[in-house]
């Protein structure tokens, strides 16, 4: 029986991966049929279509009742983000980049995993505080899509009979892709939640611990796996806008959606002491660590990538030690 649990966990993580993998393809086709730069295409579209794990699986495990998984999904996925995803980034390669292009999202991000905070420290989060935080989204998500550059007119009449027929069959796979992606991701969503709190009950591990660990790095492979082929390709720039992105979605999209279902299944989304006082500033700090050099001096360095990653392994450790969350 557990092999069989063991086996269909595996499963499920492997159609989150794919179904990320399909997302993540159909959101970088539609940047070669848009020309909208990388860095914006990563904190927007990328960065929706390799949340949506994370999305999927909080949603599913509040709806029933894992609010432990719930809430270490979430934010176990943000410091997976930032600890491991853009730490492999910044550890192979030293980026340039440009502050206005980054600027909004990072203390857009900066701000609203302080207003997660503040919202948690009553040890709740409440429908209204949901509300607040979809709203702070939709703002997001119309910024972004507002202030993506459009692409230069005059550079692409020369070349515009020959890009018609790529134009014509690319969209048909950018809607399949989004369409397919999504159905493996609800169905690897709702086999991860099952199988992982089954888990977690035979070898006595928290539900929250659950989500810090094995969910949520499962969910954040698809971030990885764009961060990995950003350094493949010198994009560095893909990789950065995509993790401010997903960990701004995180925040809003995420909390937001859990708080009111979870008040919509009879109870407000419950957030341990933990997780408020030590999950959540460790989460804050490893932001700043990650963010400040970009806001300073408009680049990264390596050295972020190997502190950010030490941290992420010493938090790990603590997390298997020091349980339950």
């Amino acid at each position: 029986m557990l092999v069989i649990t063991f086996v269909t966990f595996v499963l499920g993580l492997f159609f989150i991966i794919k179904g990320g993998d399909v997302l993540v393809r159909a959101a970088l086709s539609l940047n070669k049929a848009t020309g909208i730069s990388h860095i914006i295409i990563g904190a927007t579209f990328v960065s929706v279509a390799t949340t949506l794990p994370e999305v999927f699986v909080s949603i599913f495990a509040v709806a029933q009742g894992n609010h432990g998984i719930a809430v270490g999904n979430a934010i176990g996925a943000m410091i997976t983000n930032i600890a491991l995803v853009l730490a492999i980034s910044l550890a192979f390669m030293t980026n340039m980049v440009k502050r206005c292009e980054v600027l909004f999202k990072t203390l857009f991000l900066l701000a609203a995993t302080a207003v997660v905070f503040l919202f948690c420290l009553n040890l709740w989060v409440s429908w209204y505080e949901g509300i607040i935080l979809l709203s702070a989204f939709t703002l997001f998500l119309l910024y972004s899509v507002k202030n993506c550059p459009k692409p230069n007119p005059p550079l692409q009449q020369p070349v515009q009979n020959d890009k018609q027929p790529l134009e014509k069959g690319i969209w048909p796979k950018i809607i399949a892709g989004f369409f397919f992606g999504q159905i493996m991701l609800v169905t690897g969503a709702f086999t991860l939640v099952e199988h992982g709190e089954r888990i977690a009950h035979v070898f006595g591990i928290s539900e929250t611990v659950i989500g810090f660990t094995l969910i949520a790095i499962g969910t954040s492979l698809p971030e990885l796996t764009t961060a990995i082929t950003s350094i493949r390709r010198k994009s560095g720039g893909l990789a950065i806008g995509n993790v401010i992105g997903a960990n701004v979605i995180n925040c809003t999209l995420l909390f937001g959606a859990s708080a009111i279902i979870g008040d919509i299944q009879g109870e407000s989304l419950p957030v341990s002491r933990e997780t408020v006082f030590i999950a959540l500033p460790v989460l804050l700090i490893m932001t700043l660590i990650a963010v400040l050099p970009i806001l300073i001096k408009g680049r990264t360095y390596r050295w972020q990538g190997g502190v950010l990653l030490m941290s992420y392994a010493a938090y790990i450790t603590y997390l298997m030690i020091v349980q339950p969350l």
